[in-house]
C-alpha cells in the first residue's frame, strides 16, 4: 500500500519524517496526520458497512460485540465505542432489526442496563469485519518493527492522555 502526502512543497520534510523542532510545524503536522487519518478510517467504516449493509455507525458496535463474547450493555458499549446514550440506543435498535443483536437475558426495567449479543447473523458479519480489520492492520503497519509499533502506540496514546487531561482541566480560551 503506498502512503499519499499533500502536493504542497512546503511538506518535502514532512515526507521524510523530519517534522522539525517548530512548534507551530509540530502540531500542523500532528492535527494534519490525525485528521488524514481519521478520514480515512471513516472512509472505510463507511465502505465496509455499506458492502455489508449496514451503517457506519454499526461497525464500532458489531467489532466489540464480536469481541465480547458475553455480551455487554449500551452503557459498556457507549465507553467501549466512545459514542454518547443515544447515537449507541438508535445504533442496538437498528442492528435489532437487522437481526444481527438481541437481548442475552429478559430486558431489565432500564433498557440500558440489559446485556446485548451477537445472533448467529451478527457472529458470521463480526467475523468478517474481523478479518477485513486483520488485513488492513497488517496492510498498515508490516512495515514496521515490533519495537517500532511499540513506540509509536506508546507515544501517540501519550498524546492522547495528555489531551484529555487539558480537554477536562483547562478552559480553552475561544
Amino acid at each position: 500500500m503506498t502512503m499519499s502526502f499533500p502536493p504542497n512543497d512546503a511538506d518535502e520534510g514532512k515526507r521524510k519524517g523530519e517534522i522539525g523542532t517548530d512548534i507551530h510545524t509540530r502540531f500542523e503536522s500532528f492535527v494534519s496526520a490525525v485528521m488524514r487519518a481519521y478520514r480515512c478510517v471513516q472512509k472505510l467504516k463507511s465502505a465496509q458497512s455499506k458492502a455489508m449493509g449496514l451503517r457506519s455507525n454499526h461497525i464500532m458496535c458489531l467489532y466489540f460485540l464480536g469481541k465480547h463474547t458475553e455480551g455487554v450493555t449500551a452503557a459498556e458499549l457507549c465507553k467501549l465505542c466512545h459514542e454518547d446514550k443515544a447515537a449507541i440506543s438508535r445504533t442496538i435498535f437498528d442492528m435489532t432489526q437487522k437481526g444481527l443483536v438481541l437481548p442475552a437475558e429478559e430486558p431489565s426495567k432500564k433498557k440500558y442496563r440489559t446485556t446485548i449479543k451477537l445472533t448467529e447473523s451478527g457472529e458470521a458479519q463480526s467475523e468478517r469485519l474481523q478479518r477485513i480489520i486483520e488485513h488492513v492492520v497488517r496492510t498498515v503497519s508490516d512495515d514496521f518493527s515490533p519495537k517500532e509499533r511499540d513506540t509509536f502506540y506508546r507515544v501517540f496514546f501519550s498524546i492522547v492522555d495528555h489531551l484529555d487531561e487539558i480537554c477536562l482541566t483547562e478552559e480553552i480560551a475561544g
